[in-house]
């Protein structure tokens, strides 16, 4: 899938104007194209096409996912960047055809604008911590090998790792995988330690799985985040199964209904709770 940004318009601060793309559930990653521009009286801006690749697969997994773009422009000093506006689109709107290409006209949403420190605080005051502070999120994928009778688990990366210490430098994370059964630890995996906020493990793991239905089992991946002169600690962590998050059954429905296959999900981390 090729995106081309032709043509904005009505938008005042254009002397760095930058647009950024991603295609969730399937490109989550954010794209960049940007280039400076000077300064106009008019309020609309032609603009050398800016391009963003993201690639699908087929027209079916494109239809599922959401196109997410945001416009920002940055002073003339280059050192502030304010947001002009945002647009989301579900991509099962528009009738896909192999090598044609649509052209579309669509109104900007205001951008979201970052609050004043009074009225921020004053939202903060009972907010659940959860909605204050995203913990980022994990790429796992899962095979199910039937005849063998155990599960291939791949931790491949994570992305926006809050930092929990204000230590400087980059905190190291490794993640714990354990097997549960009705609740108890039958078996637990860890991958190394990766440095930074967007790690990349690549760790593949096999767990043998025990006599009887695997619905009873479940997969708890525990993300931990090293401190510096300080042990480490839990930053938050994921459940695969049954009888747990919506995203962690449809995934693990997934590895069970197509055995020998790898599946793929994004995973939000969820705050550890004692």
């Amino acid at each position: 899938m090729m995106i081309q940004i032709r043509k904005t318009a009505r938008l005042r601060r254009l002397s760095g104007m930058q647009v950024t793309a991603c295609l969730p559930p399937l490109c989550p990653e954010t794209l960049q194209a940007g280039r400076k521009q000077r300064r106009r009286r008019s309020l609309s801006a032609e603009c050398p096409a800016q391009v963003f690749s993201l690639q699908v697969w087929s027209v079916q997994e494109l239809q599922t996912c959401t196109l997410r773009l945001s416009i920002s422009s940055r002073d003339f000093s280059g050192l502030r960047e304010t947001p002009l506006g945002e647009l989301e689109m579900s991509c099962a709107e528009i009738q896909w055809e192999s090598d044609h290409t649509f052209s579309l006209t669509r109104q900007l949403n205001p951008a979201r604008r970052k609050l004043r420190k009074s009225q921020s605080c004053q939202a903060a005051v009972g907010a659940p911590v959860s909605l204050l502070r995203s913990l980022g999120q994990i790429l796992i994928l899962l095979q199910y090998q039937s005849l063998a009778h155990r599960i291939k688990v791949m931790v491949r990366k994570a992305q926006n790792l809050p930092k929990l210490s204000r230590m400087p430098g980059t905190p190291d994370h490794s993640v714990i995988i354990n097997l549960l059964q009705d609740g108890t630890v039958i078996s637990t995996k860890e991958t190394k330690c990766s440095s930074g906020l967007n790690p990349v493990w690549n760790a593949p793991f096999l767990f043998d799985l025990p006599a009887g239905d695997v619905s009873t089992l479940m997969l708890e991946f525990i993300i931990m985040q090293g401190r510096l002169y300080a042990k480490s600690c839990v930053l938050g962590r994921v459940l695969i199964g049954c009888e747990v998050s919506e995203a962690g059954n449809q995934h693990w429905r997934e590895m069970r209904n197509t055995p020998q296959v790898e599946t793929a999900c994004w995973h939000l981390i969820q705050q550890d709770t004692p």
